[in-house]
């Protein structure tokens, strides 16, 4: 279609200037719309399922023993694997402090080697850190180190032993006692037979 100059329709002219302030007010309205900042929509974020953390216990020496000072030589027990280990000392009543650090394994198995110690009563306990920061400490044990061994509780004495009776005899039954009229017992008096005179030593039959 031609305008009245016989030129296009939307042709840059006096008379079609105005048609084209719609279409360039529409582009600069999508223009400034997209040059504005956009406001920024938090990405929920999802946590990560942990493995669970494996406690930390010590299984040697037990909890409440009594060790020679020669024989202590190490502290082991287990953890979560591959995980720092820290193991803090106690001399009792004193408060504790750190002592070493070791690496778990792989299973889970730490080890402290020991270097010898006074006797005395001593507190150990350990904390795991696994790699993402989070912490598992075992209870205290308490220790007692002595360097000998305690005496040996002395034996009892064995009683005779008591001999067994003979089956089958008994004793024979006691004799009654008799009593005079006041109280006092009699004493028996063995009986006495004399022969009358005219039979000493002899005894006669019928004629």
């Amino acid at each position: 279609m031609l305008n009245a100059q016989g030129k296009p329709r939307y042709w840059l002219g006096s008379y079609d200037a105005w048609h084209l302030l719609i279409p360039l007010a529409l582009v600069t309205v999508l223009a400034a719309w997209a040059m504005a900042p956009k406001p920024v929509v938090p990405r929920r974020a999802v946590a990560a399922v942990l493995p669970p953390l494996t406690p930390s216990t010590i299984l040697q020496p037990q909890a409440g023993s009594t060790v020679l000072v020669r024989q202590f030589s190490a502290i082991q027990g287990t953890s979560h694997p591959q995980a720092r280990v820290f193991l803090f000392l106690r001399q009792i009543p004193n408060p504790e402090t750190l002592l070493a650090e070791t690496r778990s394994g792989t299973n889970g198995v730490f080890q402290f080697t020991m270097a010898p110690f006074p006797p005395g009563d001593y507190g150990f306990r350990v904390e795991a850190v696994a790699t993402d920061g989070r912490r598992a400490a075992s209870p205290e044990i308490s220790v007692r180190l002595i360097t000998e061994p305690p005496p040996a509780p002395p034996k009892k004495p064995q009683g005779t032993p008591a001999m067994p009776k003979a089956a089958g005899k008994k004793s024979p039954p006691a004799k009654p006692t008799k009593t005079a009229p006041g109280g006092t017992p009699k004493k028996a008096s063995a009986s006495k037979v004399s022969p009358k005179p005219g039979h000493a030593g002899s005894v006669r039959g019928n004629d």
